[in-house]
């Protein structure tokens, strides 16, 4: 009658074992160690799901660098989110400053120049627009700044060259990176993402320095 090992919990076969249940055993525990190996990396993961006390072994460990990374909280990897960025329905991120959530892309679109201010209550839905103003007739407007047409039209407009806008509210461009000459002003346009926070990210945090 097999046993087992004090760590892993490994199967031990014994002698009078039968050969199929030994097979099975051993493949069993082949399963457990693939499961419990470490896993290599060169930078820390930006997608999946990961249990608190992950850790990940740097592959490309030089002085200076760490031996790896050791995850402190159970959630979702996502790369940090992008000012002016493409996104689709379904994509992940997470701010740029921890704030323990990870928010998934639920309407395409771009993101706005400024990263917003991502709430932190369960399930909370929110357009990527921080410092977003209605357009204004002539008012000066300096690069990068966004505006939302008077109408609609479920886009933001980057301004891409400084200047004054006309008295009159142009005629808006509806596809993406298309420009709108607003008298000495330009806008391009950009479909609005829209976020939702669905759940914690991970949290991996490096250890053993090479020094």
């Amino acid at each position: 009658m097999s046993t087992y090992t004090s760590k892993l919990q490994l199967k031990l076969p014994a002698f009078t074992d039968e050969i199929e249940n030994t097979i099975r055993d051993l493949g069993e525990n082949f399963e457990k160690l693939d499961q419990n190996a470490d896993d290599f990396a060169t930078e820390i993961p930006t997608q999946g799901d990961y249990k608190q006390n992950i850790m990940i072994r740097n592959a490309n460990c030089v002085y200076g660098s760490y031996y790896g990374w050791v995850n402190t909280r159970t959630g979702k990897a996502a790369p940090q989110w992008t000012s002016v960025h493409s996104y689709q329905n379904g994509d992940y991120i997470v701010p740029t400053v921890d704030n323990g959530h990870v928010y998934q892309c639920i309407q395409s679109g771009y993101s706005g120049y400024r990263e917003p201010v991502f709430p932190i209550s369960e399930g909370i839905e929110f357009e990527d627009l921080r410092a977003t103003n209605g357009w204004a007739a002539s008012t000066y407007y300096q690069k990068n700044d966004m505006i939302l047409p008077s109408v609609d039209n479920g886009r933001y407009y980057l301004c891409i060259q400084a200047g004054e806008s006309g008295d009159q509210e142009p005629v808006w461009a509806i596809t993406d990176g298309t420009t709108t000459y607003d008298k000495n002003a330009v806008w391009a346009s950009h479909r609005i993402a829209k976020w939702k926070e669905i759940g914690a990210a991970v949290w991996f945090r490096p250890f053993g320095k090479i020094e």
